[in-house]
């Protein structure tokens, strides 16, 4: 089967290297779903995925001492005096763990208190 297309409307042509396995399960899913190609299935894959990433929040995690997390979350909490812990760990990209082992030592030292 050949699909053609206007020459005004052509798309880039990229090449992709797929698992065997995986490409058997896109051949089986393009006949289930009665899609006209591979070519359909993936940029229909593509553009969920893409959607997908656009829709949700990335976070990017950097690599933090103890005590330079402890001074970021001081600092942030000086500019935003009422935070969850998770909005700090996302803000500064701490990982959940360490940001919760600090604000409890935080709390601990009366440096920050829990709000009702």
């Amino acid at each position: 089967m050949q699909y053609m297309q206007n020459r005004r409307a052509r798309k880039p042509t990229i090449s992709l290297r797929v698992p065997p396995k995986l490409l058997a399960e896109v051949d089986d899913l393009v006949g289930r779903t009665r899609m006209k190609s591979r070519t359909e299935f993936l940029e229909r894959a593509i553009e969920a995925y893409v959607q997908d990433l656009r829709d949700s929040k990335v976070v990017i995690m950097k690599s933090w001492t103890e005590p330079k997390a402890r001074a970021a979350v001081v600092k942030y909490l000086r500019r935003r005096p009422s935070a969850f812990v998770s909005e700090i760990c996302e803000a500064l990209g701490i990982e959940f763990e360490l940001g919760f082992r600090v604000v409890g030592r935080l709390m601990e030292d009366g440096i920050v208190d829990r709000t009702p």
